[in-house]
Parts: C-alpha cells; structure tokens; sequence
C-alpha cells in the first residue's frame, strides 16, 4: 500500500494541474503563443503560481521511484500539452514562459525529495538553527505582507469616473446619480443594475493624474467590494479586495442606493462600508491573507477563505516546531549519556528551538502593530500554535528517515 501512496499522489497532482490550467479564463477570448517568461498586471504572481503549480508532481513522481531526469521531462510534457491546449480555451493564455517555469517547478519537486536528509533530517545541532531562520522566514513573510496591504496615494490631482470600462471588470449596468466626497469618506448614489453582476463591476474608479487607479468602489453579485492602491499592484502582486457581503442584497433592481466608503484613521486603521442601512467597520487585512497576494479567488464564503488563512499560517510555521524538536534530540541523548559539557551544549541548542517558537509568537503579535494589519485573529492563532505543535510531533517522532531516498 505504502508504494501505491506516491502513485496515487501523482494521479491527484496531474488532477489538479488539469482542472486548474485548462478551466475557461476571465473572458470569451481566444490569444495566441506568449513568448516573455512573465507579463501582466499581476505577473510576479502568476509567476510564483507557475513556479509551485508543479511542485507535489515532482515530488510524488519521485518518491514513487521514477528517474530525476524522467520526471522534470513528464513535467516538461504536461506542461506543454495543457500550455497548447490553452490556444482554444477562452481567457487562456499560452506561455512559452510558463513552460519554463512548470518545467523548474517540477525540477524543484524532484530536489526537495533527493536533499530531504540535507535540509529536512538535518542532525539536532543544525536543526535548532534551522527552527530560528525558519521562524524568521515567517515573520519576514507576515511583515511582508502588511506591507504590500497598506494603502498609498498617488500624487494628486485625482478624477472620479463612474461606471467605467475595464477589460478586468464587467461593466455595471446602473446609473450614478451623485458622487460626494468628504475628508475621509466617500458617498456613491446610484441606480441599481437590471440584475446582480456576477463579477465585479465598478460603480465608480478613482484615478491618478497618470491614471494610476487610487480607489475602486464595485458591486459583485450580492456584495459590496473595495480595492485600493497598495505596494502589491506595483509589484505586480494579485490585489485582494475587502468585502461587505450581503451590503447590495437588500437593493432590488432598478432601486436608488446610496453606497459610502469611510477611510482610515491613525487610531482605527480599519476602513468602514456601507450600503443604505447595512454596514460593516473595522475591515482590513490580516497575516493569514498572504496566499492571497499570490492567488485570489474572488467571491469564495467566508468560511473557505478563513480556513485557507489558517493553513496558510500553519505552512509557515510547522517547519518551526519541527527542527525545533529535532533540536532537542541531543538534549534527551546528553541527558541519558551524562556529561556536563555535552548536557549543556544540547540544552543551549533546545533553548534556540524554544526561542524560535517565541519568535513566532512575537510575530503574531508585533507584525500587525508594525504594519497596521488587524490583530491576528483566533483562528490564525490556532494554525500557528496547532501548526508548531504538529511539527514537534513530527520531529519528536523516533521512526523518521535519516539516510538518503533510494532512486
């Protein structure tokens, strides 16, 4: 059973590359070969997708024992195949480029699984170093993230223009009667479309003298979304959007609605929405809601959204308690063996595995007061402590692999 495991593993990689490469795009329309390695609004992104897309294929055709070289040419394969398979799917875009990069993510697969004993079954004393540059990854990663949410202005003078055209966006098909703004806040009075957008749709864009967009107040099906300039749009990052789910429900078609937005203050960084009665406040971002400067789904529930939040924080940070317990083997073994040198030499290098567990908790608690992200919520408090505590398990376990994977 143990050999079907990889095999299985592959099947569900090959699955999933499938479903998420050859689902219809954003739009009706067909395009041709892109020759650059990366383009686009959000290319650094769609970049580092490419580059982890293919990653569990190579390293699940690995451990079911297929060659190094057999596997990055499978990759290699696939990729072009789903890549000219794209020519006739709407929105899709085929890449010269993304072959290469679904070619590295493959090669990439296939290292992390022959250099496990390197950098996975490191000895204790390496280990406990490791769980510190582990813990410090993370926070760097948390710390990253508030500052690719935060809000910048770009030079004044600025232009409101209703109901725009965008070839990212549907086209709302209400009517802005009023726009009024305020020192922080911002009144849209509008018509409601025939029928609820099934994308987004502005109902107005703020914009820049060179047409940066500052602002952008939509309605997305039942929701009321906002988007606004952040250091992750100039990085070519995805743009996650804050939601007042349910804000248009109410707002029957061919109603007159009145939606506001309300900026943040240096006490409250958190940003208000409303439409007519329905309002939310405090709304903002989060460490969890890194994944999402990668790949955004729009519109998902809460619950899912949530749930990969703390996934996301449990992928951080179970490498932590892992090599931290890993750490403490030479503890236990001094211990056992005698010898005050030795016995303190391993207790110093279980006390840095500790530390780095008390360097995560620090993040959680520093990084949004740092960034101006919202406090770190319960279930991401849950990912970080379950996820470290997974990890000791994992290290602390006697029946782990120490030698080389066979090919």
């Amino acid at each position: 059973m143990k050999k079907r495991v990889p095999v299985i593993l592959a099947v569900l990689s090959t699955a999933a590359i499938l479903f998420f490469t050859l689902r219809h795009g954003d739009n009706d329309l067909t395009h041709g070969w892109s020759y650059s390695l990366t383009s686009g609004d959000a290319a650094l992104a769609e970049l580092i997708q490419n580059l982890i897309l293919f990653i569990p294929l190579g390293v699940s055709l690995t451990l079911a024992r297929v060659l190094p070289g057999r596997v990055v040419a499978i990759g290699g394969l696939l990729s072009f195949t789903v890549e000219f398979l794209q020519q006739y799917i709407p929105g899709r875009d085929p890449s010269v480029g993304d072959i290469v990069s679904n070619t590295i993510s493959t090669a990439l697969g296939v290292l992390l699984v022959v250099a496990a004993p390197i950098w996975l079954w490191a000895p204790p004393r390496r280990s406990a170093w490791q769980a510190r540059l582990a813990a410090l990854v993370a926070v760097l990663v948390w710390y990253g993230t508030g500052a690719m949410l935060q809000q910048t202005f770009p030079p004044r003078p600025y232009r409101i223009v209703p109901t725009p055209n965008s070839p990212k966006f549907r086209h709302y098909k209400g009517e802005v009667l009023k726009v009024t703004t305020g020192e922080r806040t911002l009144e849209v009075r509008a018509v409601a479309a025939p029928y609820p957008p099934d994308r987004t749709s502005p109902l107005i864009v703020v914009l820049s003298l060179d047409d940066q967009r500052v602002l952008l107040l939509s309605a997305d099906g039942p929701d009321l979304t906002l988007r606004y300039d952040m250091p992750a749009v100039h990085w070519t990052l995805e743009q996650p959007d804050l939601r007042l789910r349910n804000g248009m429900k109410p707002v029957a078609p061919g109603d007159t609605f009145t939606a506001t937005f309300t900026a943040s203050t240096r006490d409250d960084p958190g940003f208000c929405l409303r439409v007519n009665a329905t309002e939310r406040c405090h709304m903002g971002y989060t460490i969890g809601d890194g994944w999402k400067l990668i790949y955004y789904p729009e519109g998902r529930p809460p619950w899912m959204l949530g749930l990969i939040n703390t996934l996301w924080i449990v992928g951080c940070v179970i490498g932590v308690g892992f090599w931290a317990a890993r750490g403490r083997r030479d503890e236990a073994a001094a211990n056992n063996d005698g010898g005050d040198g030795r016995r303190d030499e391993a207790a110093a290098k279980g006390v840095g595995g500790l530390l780095a567990m008390g360097l995560v908790i620090a993040g959680l608690l520093m990084v949004p007061l740092l960034t101006g992200l919202k406090p770190t919520p319960i279930h991401e408090w849950i990912g970080a402590l379950g996820g470290m505590a997974v990890g000791w398990f994992l290290g602390s376990r006697n029946n782990l692999p120490d030698r080389p994977i066979q090919l």
